[in-house]
């Protein structure tokens, strides 16, 4: 029976002690301060160590559902480790970055993946993107291990898959991916976004900023009450993925001190104003900052495909291409004037 293992938390005045970050199950000890998506005090991160703990001795397939930047490989390779098949191989698939044809060789043609990883795990970022040929043979496969699995027998790779999972627009846009995720749902779980658990930014915070100081050797870097909480009140479209370059973008531009309101972005400062301060702002930076921020949401979101960027974001592809060289110019002619 699987149990967490309590580990000396690091107080801070102005946050409440950790709860564990040590995950004890059968037969693998792993701790967990390394993996953002473990990081917080909310009911969200304790029910996901929970669901490891339950999950990591279960070889069937897994559904993590969430928006994109939660780390969800981190969850796929968590469960890896933690169970008893962790000397296996674990393979990531970006389904984004293979065509229908090599996606199905690789997977199911002949000497593929699922014939051949035995007892590994292959993780699969999103499921619904599939083609609709493989989401078939997925379904057909799984259906296929339930069957063994009531038999007795056990084998082929481990499959979990990651999806964001728009409920509505599966379902009127493709409903094979809607019969699959619902063939997976009682087996899955859902990762809440940061906008609807902020008392986990404060712990995520600094533990980025203590990851990305050390990268970059800058020195600790210290968050002011005030920075923390335009961070804590933010919405974080990108969740997790974008906290991190938000505040990569502050230590990269200062040296080791504390991280005040003036050095986060200004799509960050400026995110709920009701009036403009007397010092005044700099509007068309302000904007410059929230074209950036949406152009590089976009281009997350499509696994740098600046196709499929520019249709989300309503640009012609050349535009896009225009606008990402003005915004290296820019970064270089910062790092010239920095140096």
């Amino acid at each position: 029976m699987a149990t967490e293992a309590a580990e000396q938390a690091i107080v801070s005045p102005s946050l409440k002690p950790r709860p564990a970050l040590t995950l004890v199950g059968s037969p693998r000890v792993l701790p967990l301060d390394n993996y953002e998506c473990f990081i917080g005090v909310s009911t969200n991160v304790a029910e996901l160590k929970q669901f490891i703990s339950v999950k990591a001795t279960a070889h069937t397939p897994t559904l993590i559902i969430g928006e994109r930047g939660l780390r969800q490989e981190q969850v796929a390779r968590v469960l890896h480790h933690a169970s008893e098949h962790s000397a296996q191989p674990f393979f990531a698939i970006n389904a984004h970055s293979l065509d229908s044809d090599a996606l199905h060789n690789l997977l199911f043609g002949p000497r593929g993946m699922i014939d051949t990883c035995e007892r590994g795990t292959i993780y699969i970022n999103e499921l619904t993107r599939l083609p609709a040929l493989l989401q078939q043979h997925f379904a057909a496969h799984i259906e296929e291990q339930r069957w063994r699995a009531h038999s007795g027998r056990h084998n082929g790779p481990r499959l979990i898959f990651a999806t964001e999972w728009n409920p509505s627009d599966i379902r009127a846009e493709n409903r094979i991916a809607y019969g699959l995720v619902e063939l997976l749902r009682p087996s899955g779980f859902t990762i809440k976004p940061l906008r609807e658990r902020s008392e986990d930014i404060p712990y995520l915070a600094r533990h980025l900023g203590g990851k990305i100081t050390k990268r970059l050797s800058k020195g600790p870097h210290e968050i002011s009450p005030g920075a923390m909480k335009m961070l804590s009140d933010y919405s974080w479209e990108g969740n997790i993925d974008e906290l991190e370059a938000a505040l990569e973008s502050a230590i990269t531009s200062t040296l080791p001190q504390q991280i005040d309101e003036t050095l986060l972005p200004s799509r960050i400062r400026y995110a709920a104003l009701k009036s403009i301060p007397s010092s005044g702002i700099d509007l068309p930076q302000l904007v410059d900052d929230f074209e950036r921020g949406l152009i590089e949401t976009a281009l997350r979101q499509t696994s740098n495909n600046q196709t499929k960027a520019s249709a989300l974001l309503g640009l012609r592809v050349q535009t896009l291409n225009m606008k990402l060289k003005r915004f290296k110019e820019q970064a270089e002619e910062e790092e010239e004037v920095k140096g």
